[in-house]
């Protein structure tokens, strides 16, 4: 059975929701957008450096047991960093 990325990180999410608490997971996980799913590799992407950097140390244990929940225990998580306009008009 194949699965696409949506249907995967959402599967994720909703074992991610039952352990945090509601402010905890709205802060770090609704910015994070799923992008493509390659066999048990997941690609999201996270909005900055700094982002990826407290998932890794707050939140590993409970991303490798959602990914591994959802695609198996060869499941692995690929980060891509959303670079940040930092010469863009503001308004």
């Amino acid at each position: 059975m194949s699965k696409n990325h949506q249907v995967a990180w959402d599967s994720c999410l909703k074992v991610i929701k039952d352990n945090l608490s509601l402010q905890a997971f709205k802060t770090w996980f609704d910015p994070i957008v799923p992008v493509k799913l390659d066999k048990s590799v997941l690609t999201i992407q996270v909005p900055s450096y700094f982002f990826y950097e407290w998932l890794e140390e707050h939140y590993v244990k409970i991303l490798k047991v959602s990914l591994n929940k959802e695609l198996g225990e060869t499941a692995k998580l690929v980060y891509i960093i959303k670079m940040e306009n930092t010469y863009g008009n503001k308004q």
